[in-house]
């Protein structure tokens, strides 16, 4: 990671660098989810979850598995990321998204039908990525491996932090820092994790607001003018949070911000003052009856 960071102060430019660092950032994700598998093969199972016990190495592979799984040709340039635990378990005789099936390294067991499955390494949910009503509808679909690497690697191994927004921070840093050094991968995670906020604190709300879901049971066209409007809402959202992705430096994502009036900013921003009246006036909470051994 130091090395990678260091490629990035000597070489980035004010654009998108197609360039050495690109691979890089790929083999740096790939030999951290190595370095824990291998430490987790050291733990005991009952320290393990069912996905560590699955990738965990309990025998060190030779420096040729590991260049190998390192420099994978379907996968080293822009990923998709894996374990090793998975490649080894793939490149013993049967070396049969695109490249990696050809190599036979995305076979997934198969489903409830006996159909073979070939989804192993997917990057992308694509009926969930074109459906999506909230910014984590996306996060869910899209660059799936790497959002996956990050959870088990990353968030989950911050359970010692004792919070789950802190560990979700955290593991935001991480993906900036992993990116590179330009301040809009800064604001646009930083961005991404106020406007999940919203969702999250929101989302319930409406769900169980008995005023709500009564319209939306009754009257068909409420369903139809609230799907239209969520997926506006996607659209203006997400565009207005990856701007400061897409322009990296400041001076452009800002001056693009200013343009308009900073309105994500005052939307998500000012939320928490607004929280307290919506929650009224959507009404009481709508309790679900629970088991009564939950």
């Amino acid at each position: 990671m130091t090395y990678l960071l260091y490629g990035y102060y000597t070489t980035s430019t004010q654009d998108y660098d197609i360039k050495w660092t690109m691979p890089q950032c790929v083999l740096t994700l790939r030999l951290i989810g190595l370095a824990f598998n291998l430490w987790d093969g050291q733990r005991r199972d009952e320290e393990l979850s069912d996905t560590q016990k699955r990738v965990a190495l309990k025998e060190r592979p030779s420096l040729l598995e590991i260049a190998a799984y390192a420099y994978f040709p379907g996968a080293f340039l822009i990923g998709p990321q894996f374990s090793m635990r998975r490649y080894l378990d793939f490149v013993d005789g049967q070396l049969t998204e695109r490249v990696c099936i050809t190599f036979g390294l995305t076979h997934n067991g198969k489903d409830a039908d006996g159909r073979i499955k070939w989804d192993g390494c997917a990057n992308v949910k694509l009926r969930t990525f074109e459906t999506a009503t909230q910014m984590h509808h996306y996060i869910l679909s899209f660059n799936i491996n790497t959002n996956h690497w990050c959870a088990e690697y990353i968030y989950k191994r911050l359970k010692f932090l004792g919070s789950k927004i802190y560990s979700q921070i955290m593991t935001l840093l991480f993906l900036a820092l992993w990116h590179g050094l330009h301040s809009g991968y800064y604001h646009c995670f930083f961005m991404e994790f106020i406007v999940t906020y919203f969702e999250r604190d929101i989302g319930p709300v409406l769900k169980n607001s008995e005023k709500v879901q009564t319209m939306l049971k009754t009257r068909w066209e409420a369903r139809v003018l609230a799907f239209i409007f969520l997926k506006l809402y996607t659209f203006v959202v997400m565009g207005y949070v990856l701007l400061a992705f897409v322009l990296l430096s400041y001076p452009r994502y800002n001056q693009v911000h200013a343009s308009l009036y900073y309105y994500g900013h005052v939307l998500f921003f000012s939320y928490p003052l607004f929280a307290p009246f919506i929650k009224r006036l959507l009404g009481p909470r709508h309790e679900r009856q629970r088991p009564h051994e939950e």
